[in-house]
């Protein structure tokens, strides 16, 4: 899958390929598992890092809701694109609170993020507790798949 990161975002430093790296990891995770075996392989996945002025604006155009947010997950495959999955929009200023709130490392809250906008794409909800357990579970296996060395 190709994977295009757009930094549109001015508060943090990122490195851009570490955060490839990490994510061609997890896309390893994504290929192989079999709840994802339904629907056809896309091969492009947009990613757009912000701040929360700029998610809070699309949270109210799309979504009615005048919060900002940390991840909002667009799919955009249709009969003109079938290949590309859609687009993760993150807030790093987000990432950035959260993690000073739960004392860990912000690249670890952002990457956090990611994951969960792409399982959004791929299908999972967390809407209801279930679906939520169950979202939930995938993404820590998918985090420890990445930090692992």
């Amino acid at each position: 899958m190709k994977i295009e990161i757009v930094n549109q975002q001015k508060l943090k430093r990122i490195n851009l390929k570490v955060l490839s790296a990490y994510l061609k990891k997890a896309q390893a995770f994504f290929d192989t598992s079999p709840n994802f075996s339904k629907r056809k392989n896309p091969v492009k996945l947009s990613i757009l890092l912000c701040d929360n002025t700029f998610i809070k604006k699309l949270n109210k155009k799309y979504f009615k809701s005048s919060n900002s947010t940390d991840v909002i997950s667009f799919p955009l495959s249709d009969k003109f694109e079938p290949d590309y999955l859609g687009e993760v929009v993150v807030s790093v200023e987000k990432a950035v609170q959260v993690s000073r709130k739960l004392s860990c490392d912000w690249r670890k809250e952002l990457t956090l993020y990611i994951i969960h906008g792409i399982l959004h794409l791929r299908g999972y909800s967390d809407r209801r507790k279930k679906q939520r357990s169950i979202m939930e579970a995938k993404q820590q296996q998918i985090l420890e798949k990445i930090w692992e060395t």
